[in-house]
């Protein structure tokens, strides 16, 4: 019955989801589950289900290093938000149709800070996929849709970032080295997309592309990622039209909007 649960008991374990928030809101790098555990002397098995369940309600983003952090959309400035909702909103029903029909996962991504942050997803039905999810952060340099963000800035921005977080190296063919980062922007600035060629994940590829606001300026990016064994070079090349036709239709129907 809805009158017989504990009032107090309740009140308890509200204080410590607070405490949990609070206690990650004052790390701007994140806090894992053992940080968290020693911070507020709480068992881990408590604080992992509190932290499981501020992730499941959108109140906090795990990053790929296990680390987590307040979720977006209770540091973001509403004007901020309100942009990216629109973008979700424009690109949803665009990237489901590119999702059913390359039958690969696509992200859509933006710039958040250093690095870039999945705000929409739509995963490939194959049973062996790239899997992702909304709130997902990742290097700018590993990534396509990083390098798509990275080649829209002025080269001295783009050295800020490195001089910030470093290119660590992900994999055996990743780009860490500043003056080859460097090189590849340029080709993506002139080729008009990004590639990750295994170079975020060993197994992986992913081609991005730019998706454009009013000035023409990057507000977001868009990409297709799959198994290696199944994003080939042909396949990719494939691919490509279809990727590029589905930023333009987000593009100008968000030009059209703002």
């Amino acid at each position: 019955m809805i009158g017989s649960a504990n009032p107090v008991a309740g009140i308890k374990v509200l204080h410590k989801a607070l405490n949990v928030l609070e206690t990650i809101r004052g790390s701007a790098a994140g806090l894992g589950l053992a940080d968290v555990s020693r911070r507020i002397g709480l068992p881990k098995p408590t604080v992992y289900r509190i932290l499981s369940t501020l992730e499941a309600r959108g109140y906090l983003d795990r990053r790929e290093d296990g680390r987590y952090r307040l979720a977006r959309r209770l540091t973001q400035e509403p004007d901020q938000a309100s942009v990216e909702e629109v973008l979700r909103c424009v690109a949803r029903p665009v990237m489901q149709a590119l999702a059913d029909s390359c039958k690969e996962t696509v992200n859509l991504g933006v710039l958040d800070g250093s690095e870039v942050t999945v705000i929409e997803t739509i995963e490939s039905p194959h049973a062996v996929r790239m899997s992702s999810k909304v709130g997902n952060r990742r290097y700018l340099h590993s990534t396509a849709l990083g390098k798509v963000i990275l080649a829209d800035l002025d080269e001295s921005e783009v050295l800020r970032f490195v001089r910030r977080k470093s290119l660590p190296r992900l994999t055996p063919k990743t780009i860490a080295d500043v003056d080859q980062l460097l090189e590849e922007l340029r080709k993506v600035r002139q080729q008009g997309h990004a590639m990750d060629n295994q170079e975020h994940e060993p197994d992986g590829r992913c081609l991005g592309a730019g998706i454009r606001g009013v000035g023409g300026r990057v507000v977001g990016a868009l990409s297709i990622s799959g198994p290696a064994h199944r994003m080939t070079r042909p396949y990719v090349r494939s691919l490509l039209p279809h990727l590029l036709e589905a930023c333009e239709a987000i593009s100008a129907e968000l030009r059209r909007r703002w």
